[in-house]
């Protein structure tokens, strides 16, 4: 398992003042905008679709209307506050609360309703009322997490946050909220609170970074990762490769390849030769299951890879018997532009090996043209390619099966590139 305790290295920070209060307004205004959307929605649908599974008899409706039935009026409240019926729903949450103290959404719909009657102080009283009653009525955990966001309550934005995504409610307003407080300085200690005591949606979170950090979002990640250290928490594999992975989708290939190699302290000297590892001796023990970057090699999941010994380390087993065009391994590497030969030691005729290399610019995915210094039918041993000036930061070395009707097998090691 590799030692996941390393400190990135910090990139120059960007003036504190202009960042933070920048940062905070768009933290604010895209949880505001969030929040109310959900609180909106919670309401309407909830209580219509709570109100119509009882039942459509008007008769029933209205003797459930009352304080006599406090559940059953809570809802025909919530339904009356959803259609805009701002008076009527609150004169009636309002009977329920005097006979039910403790009901929550009686009392929410009392909040929301006076709120929106125009006396917007007392509403946020009863609100607080209502929170005050437990964590588990989504719609006033939205009101009080807009309500914390407005304030600057940036505790309880996370807390509120935290217990939502706990009971796996609204996971598409709090994943959005996760990702501002990555770039809102005090939002972001909170969070990293929250992530220490390893709630279960810190792999969702996670697993959200890797899809959809913004690009403008990576100095906050990183600076999140150091706030988690300072608060001695182990950040694992998965959460370093998450951020590294999204590094290389954003093109930021340098820095991906320096938060991989200093996150599972990969010595300097490891990385001074392209690619990296080229004779397999950390691949060929690595376990299947391992986190692993696209700068190591990566093999095809639905094949079983074999290796052999080999001087220095191992050679992969290049199969005869799979369809041509499926990937083997592949690795990101990169080179500077200018011309490159690809060399590998080949333990067998490597003309008639079912497999060749491609090599691809990212972030352009443009296939380089291929020089083959031994003939068409040698696409293993000698690949010489230009990397272009533009479009081609990084490259994807893969190894592809050919058809071949008279393939034989064959093994490849020490891949080296100059």
């Amino acid at each position: 398992m590799p030692d996941t305790g390393k400190t990135i290295p910090q990139t120059p920070d960007r003036p504190a003042t202009k960042t933070v209060g920048k940062t905070g307004r768009i933290a604010r205004t895209l949880v505001a905008v969030l929040l109310g959307t959900g609180l909106c929605w919670q309401i309407s649908a909830a209580g219509v679709a709570a109100l119509a599974a009882r039942s459509s008899d008007p008769h029933l409706l209205a003797a459930t209307g009352s304080a006599a039935h406090p559940q059953a009026g809570a809802i025909m409240a919530q339904s009356l506050l959803a259609a805009g019926q701002r008076a009527p729903a609150a004169a009636l949450a309002r009977s329920i609360v005097l006979v039910d103290p403790t009901n929550d959404r009686a009392m929410r719909v009392l909040g929301l309703a006076t709120e929106a009657l125009g006396q917007r102080d007392h509403g946020a009283a009863i609100m607080r009322q209502a929170a005050a009653l437990g964590w588990r009525d989504t719609p006033t955990q939205l009101w009080v997490l807009r309500d914390a966001v407005m304030r600057d309550d940036y505790v309880t934005v996370i807390q509120r946050a935290d217990a939502l995504a706990r009971r796996n409610r609204s996971g598409e307003l709090t994943q959005p909220l996760f990702r501002a407080a990555v770039t809102e300085p005090h939002l972001r200690g909170a969070l990293a609170d929250s992530l220490g005591d390893q709630p279960m949606w810190r792999g969702a979170f996670f697993a959200d970074i890797r899809q959809n950090l913004p690009a403008t979002s990576t100095a906050g990640m990183e600076a999140l990762f150091r706030d988690m250290k300072a608060r001695g928490q182990m950040i694992g594999p998965i959460e370093w490769l998450s951020y590294a992975e999204r590094l290389i989708d954003l093109g930021q290939f340098q820095r991906a390849r320096q938060v991989w190699a200093s996150a599972f302290n990969i010595p300097a000297s490891r990385l001074s030769t392209s690619p990296y590892d080229g004779n397999f001796a950390r691949a060929a023990v690595r376990p299947n299951d391992a986190p692993t970057s696209r700068f190591e090699w990566v093999f095809n999941p639905d094949l079983a890879m074999t290796f052999a010994d080999a001087p220095g380390g191992s050679s992969l087993t290049i199969p005869t018997d799979v369809a041509g065009g499926t990937p083997l391994a592949s690795q990101v590497v990169i080179l500077l532009a200018g011309e490159h030969t690809l060399t590998a030691r080949i333990d067998g005729s490597p003309s008639a090996a079912a497999a060749g290399w491609t090599i691809t610019c990212l972030p352009s995915k443009q296939v380089l043209p291929r020089r083959l210094a031994r003939g068409a039918s040698d696409e293993l041993s000698s690949v010489t390619f230009d990397v272009p000036s533009d479009g081609c930061g990084a490259q994807q070395l893969a190894l592809l099966t050919r058809d071949r009707l008279d393939a034989q097998s064959v093994t490849i090691g020490d891949i080296r590139v100059r």
